[in-house]
């Protein structure tokens, strides 16, 4: 009893230290309002609407703090809630859903679960607070297996997958050729231009690269709404890479499409060199932007 004692005084320390910190890297902006608010002030405001997209960088300590700030604050006046999150594949549900309810370890967990390697900082507080408060935690993604047979072979490869395989995959799919195409492809060719790990003259076939882009958005809105549509209708917060859900596009546009009704909010972060600055333009981005600087510098 001591030992915990003194372990979660620490950890109060740490977090008030902390807090002051991160306080100074970011900032919220209304893009309705074009002004900036507080972060309580947007969990609040998040409280209007039914799916919320908390768009990230997978490695940005700042975003991966507010998560379970956003998380915390929102569950105060929304405790009928599920959290739903790109990290996690359809074909581990039953894994989540044991650890949850207790039935295994974390150890087991994680590696049942194909934890991604960053879990223990940035997924597990998430985890364990849904844990803490029995919420839902939906492992919304494609198996990464099947994105990849797509990648390479087209969508024809879903045709050799038996039926049992075929339930971890949206039953509808579509490939728009839309804003959303072509902002994937500019990124694609801007990642692999700035790759060192990328084989000088290596051909992309980029149409199938998308199309597998495009089943993981299509896997993660069916996997949202299959919790979403129990009654009573619960409000989700989903957590995924930024590209999935800026603009609305994206897992957005295909919840969107399947759900009209639906009031979808989007978080989109900003990255910002030195003054906290955004444009007109990004104001189109989500209903909040994360301005962002430079990482904490680790010691």
């Amino acid at each position: 009893m001591r030992n915990r004692l003194k372990k979660n005084i620490i950890l109060v320390v740490l977090i008030l230290l902390i807090l002051p910190v991160f306080s100074q890297k970011y900032k919220i902006i209304d893009t309705k309002m074009n002004k900036e608010i507080e972060l309580k002030e947007m969990a609040e405001k998040l409280s209007d609407y039914d799916v919320i997209f908390f768009g990230e960088f997978h490695d940005n300590k700042i975003l991966h703090y507010l998560e379970i700030e956003i998380l915390k604050m929102f569950y105060r006046n929304n405790k009928n809630l599920i959290i739903s999150l790109e990290m996690f594949e359809r074909d581990v549900q039953q894994v989540l859903n044991k650890y949850l309810s207790n039935k295994i370890s974390e150890a087991d967990f994680l590696t049942e679960s194909r934890a991604w390697p960053n879990y223990e900082t940035d997924y597990k507080p998430l985890i364990e607070f849904a844990k803490e408060n029995d919420l839902t935690v939906v492992a919304a993604n494609i198996p990464r297996r099947y994105a990849s047979m797509i990648s390479k072979q087209g969508m024809n490869a879903l045709d050799s997958l038996s039926v049992e395989e075929k339930k971890f995959v949206a039953g509808k799919h579509k490939v728009y050729d839309d804003e959303y195409k072509v902002r994937f492809i500019r990124t694609m060719q801007s990642n692999m231009k700035h790759s060192s790990k990328m084989p000088s003259g290596m051909m992309m076939n980029f149409d199938q690269i998308y199309a597998a882009q495009c089943i993981k958005d299509d896997t993660m809105a069916e996997s949202i709404l299959q919790y979403q549509r129990i009654p009573p209708r619960r409000k989700v917060i989903h957590y995924n890479g930024d590209f999935h859900s800026r603009k609305h596009l994206g897992t957005a546009q295909k919840i969107q499409i399947l759900e009209p009704i639906l009031k979808v909010a989007v978080i989109a972060p900003l990255m910002c060199e030195n003054e906290f600055t955004w444009k007109d333009e990004d104001l189109l981005e989500g209903e909040f932007l994360i301005l962002i600087k430079d990482e904490i510098e680790e010691e």
